[in-house]
């Protein structure tokens, strides 16, 4: 493949790929925040609105980075500053990001646990100070990026040992640890749930109608933790290993061809593109995988509707309650 076709698959993506992405991202986004808001007594929806809302946020920035693009050829000052921020910014929309989904894995973990002194950490409250917590954190823990990113030869990038230190960064806690933590305790979850489920015995028909929802709703939650943790490994290895492999590249061939770095500069373009589809994809992975979710939408629609349409409400039947109207605990996922 010519670097012309690479070029031209490029300019495509940032003119096209960019505002579709961002548009149906953002849109999807606002739905999971609706429909997850009625069970903000869940500490698991907590984050996945919190998720949602990071998510619009790392969307509708980096959209405007591509509209409205920065050339780094002055070195004034105003480009420093500019080059420093789109570095750092990203990363911290986008770990704030993974934190919320790794916490979401880990409260379904403490949930399903038969141990009270673990399910007592599932609680609002602590989800609400764990996401303070991590708005603190990541903003301190990757200061780093804007200090040691520079301008040189008009690229906005790190150097030197400054190189290594981001790369190392990236492959650990973009590529390395998120897919672990989300594949260990999503394992965890399920062997949890399974056990739970050996250990119930209906006897009346409340108590069928109640564990036959739960395991078809834990069933839905096991099936919605692999799929999360699929869809970043799948958009998330390629960034490391591009970044790996340009900086490794720097030493062992110092002396590039265009041809070379045209195609490196592809890759990373398409990394950091499988990065930015990733934050657009939970509400795609929630309706597709989850029936419950697909009925709570339907029900916010016909709501929208009767709204629009100025209807008196009808009626609406609550997902996440037995037929005999008893509440099931945290039905949010």
């Amino acid at each position: 493949m010519s670097t012309s076709v690479l070029s031209t698959i490029q300019n495509q993506v940032s003119r096209y790929g960019f505002p579709i992405v961002m548009i149906l991202g953002n849109i999807g986004n606002v739905f999971t925040v609706l429909i997850f808001n009625g069970y903000r007594q869940s500490a698991c929806a907590i984050y996945l609105i919190a998720l949602a809302l990071i998510n619009i946020v790392y969307l509708t920035y980096n959209y405007l980075t591509q509209v409205f693009p920065f050339y780094y050829g002055d070195e004034t000052i105003r480009a420093f500053a500019l080059c420093k921020l789109n570095q750092y910014l990203p990363n911290v929309f986008g770990q704030i990001g993974n934190t919320m989904i790794i916490a979401a894995c880990i409260d379904r973990f403490l949930l399903t646990s038969d141990r009270a002194s673990y399910r007592a950490f599932s609680t609002p409250k602590r989800a609400k100070w764990l996401i303070f917590f991590t708005i603190i954190f990541w903003p301190l823990f990757v200061s780093f990026v804007p200090v040691i990113t520079t301008i040189v030869n008009g690229k906005c990038h790190t150097f030197g040992i400054y190189g290594i230190i981001t790369s190392v960064y990236s492959v650990v806690f973009i590529g390395f640890l998120p897919p672990i933590i989300l594949g260990v305790f999503g394992y965890l979850a399920y062997r949890n749930m399974r056990q739970v489920h050996n250990r119930i015995q209906p006897v009346i028909n409340n108590q069928i109608n109640t564990n036959n929802f739960a395991k078809r709703r834990d069933r839905e939650l096991w099936i919605m933790v692999i799929s999360e943790a699929l869809v970043y490994i799948l958009t998330a290895s390629l960034f490391p290993i591009s970044f790996t492999e340009m900086l490794i590249s720097q030493n062992i061939i110092p002396n590039k061809s265009i041809q070379y770095l045209q195609i490196e500069s592809f890759l990373l373009f398409m990394s950091a593109w499988l990065l930015y589809i990733n934050h657009a994809t939970p509400f795609c992975i929630c309706f597709i995988v989850s029936k419950q979710f697909r009925q709570n939408f339907k029900q916010l629609i016909i709501r929208f509707y009767q709204k629009l349409t100025r209807q008196q409400p009808q009626p609406v039947h609550i997902v996440g309650r037995t037929q005999q109207g008893s509440t099931i605990r945290d039905t949010a996922v």
